[in-house]
């Protein structure tokens, strides 16, 4: 939906595109820092740190694209979008790139080098898509997967939760918000030195995150029109940078956090919320802003990333590892990790390959995939 549509167009919500990109460049410049330990300098130190909240912001994005076509038609009272050309839609979309990427993982022995690797299990876990459910399965071939399991289960109760919430979106937005509290909540009662990482990053954990993305886009399509054609489009981009100023300081909050154990999770319990409203409030704002501030985000370096988005993901921690493990490039000494030449030669040669990766499977193989349609359905 994002990507759609020409440039001007109202329809076409350029903002998510940049968004989506701005995503995935968190999450591949954390796994990149995760490896070379190359800082940006102790101002910027807690971006690439907490760079793993890009798939947050995925989740979010998600839960404003799938139900945005739903309320549309709901609040405009024509028919909803087909249920199965929703399913259509999703399954060529993610699965047949995600498959693709499992058997490169198999090719290239990345996925049976992972801790706790076992071929049957493993397959039979993610083709599934029920992986996380099992904490020795969690990580195995490869641990980017993890997302890709909450993802296809949001897709598959969306149907149960859209039921709710087209009667009642705000009711239904605090009641998935505060079914992810009370999930995260109990495991840090019951589980925390166990299997709390693992469990706590399954579906429930996340639908408050999915709920502000929806009650977004519920938001945007019932007064964003009013609000373009009226004075509050000037006040937006006041509102979309307070956005981005408190999800600074949440990032920050976290990263202060890091030497408590189970850092990342802990500090979540209470303040993943608060991600979602912030993430809301940016693309509240941008959204409704004029073009000059919207440029920002619909740029063509941006929709390019938004467009590889997916296989970037997929790719790009296999990509890295393995370039590791082969020592390209060659680093000097024992531990690279001190080596500053080795760390900039290392992200910028991950940085390369990872997008040439991502474009060539985008292009040759998701793309021409997303043209099929189903049987008596027009083009």
């Amino acid at each position: 939906m994002a990507a759609s549509g020409a440039l001007h167009q109202p329809a076409r919500l350029g903002v998510l595109d940049g968004l989506r990109g701005i995503a995935v460049l968190l999450v591949l410049w954390y796994h990149l820092w995760e490896i070379t330990w190359l800082s940006p300098g102790p101002a910027l130190e807690f971006v690439p740190a907490t760079g793993f909240i890009g798939v947050h912001l995925f989740f979010f994005l998600s839960g404003f694209v799938i139900s945005y076509p739903f309320i549309g038609a709901l609040l405009a009272e024509r028919a909803e979008p087909s249920w199965r050309d929703f399913a259509w839609r999703r399954f060529i979309k993610i699965v047949p790139s995600y498959v693709l990427s499992i058997a490169v993982a198999y090719g290239a022995g990345y996925a049976q080098a992972q801790p706790n690797a076992s071929a049957v299990p493993d397959l039979v876990t993610h083709l599934l898509f029920i992986h996380t459910w099992f904490p020795l399965r969690y990580g195995t071939i490869d641990g980017v997967l993890w997302t890709l399991a909450v993802e296809v289960e949001f897709y598959l109760i969306f149907p149960l939760i859209w039921s709710f919430f087209k009667r009642q979106p705000w009711v239904t937005a605090a009641v998935l918000i505060a079914i992810a509290w009370m999930w995260r909540a109990a495991l840090d009662q019951c589980c925390y030195s166990t299997v709390f990482v693992q469990w706590e990053e399954n579906l429930p954990g996340y639908l408050d995150i999915f709920a502000f993305g929806m009650i977004s886009a519920y938001v945007f399509t019932r007064f964003g029109d009013a609000w373009r054609a009226t004075r509050p489009r000037y006040v937006a981009p006041l509102v979309a940078a307070a956005g981005v100023a408190v999800l600074v300081a949440l990032l920050q909050s976290l990263y202060g956090y890091r030497f408590h154990d189970q850092w990342a999770g802990a500090w979540q319990i209470n303040n993943r919320p608060l991600l979602g409203a912030a993430f809301a409030i940016v693309a509240l704002g941008s959204l409704v802003s004029p073009r000059w501030w919207q440029i920002a985000l619909d740029n063509v370096i941006l929709r390019f990333f938004a467009t590889i988005s997916y296989n970037l993901y997929l790719y790009h921690q296999l990509v890295a590892r393995e370039l590791l493990a082969h020592g390209i490039p060659q680093y000097s000494g024992d531990d690279p990790h001190y080596d500053p030449d080795w760390q900039v030669r290392f992200t910028q040669v991950a940085c390369a390959v990872s997008i040439a990766q991502a474009t060539l499977a985008t292009y040759c193989f998701e793309r021409p995939l997303l043209k099929l349609r189903l049987k008596n359905r027009p083009r």
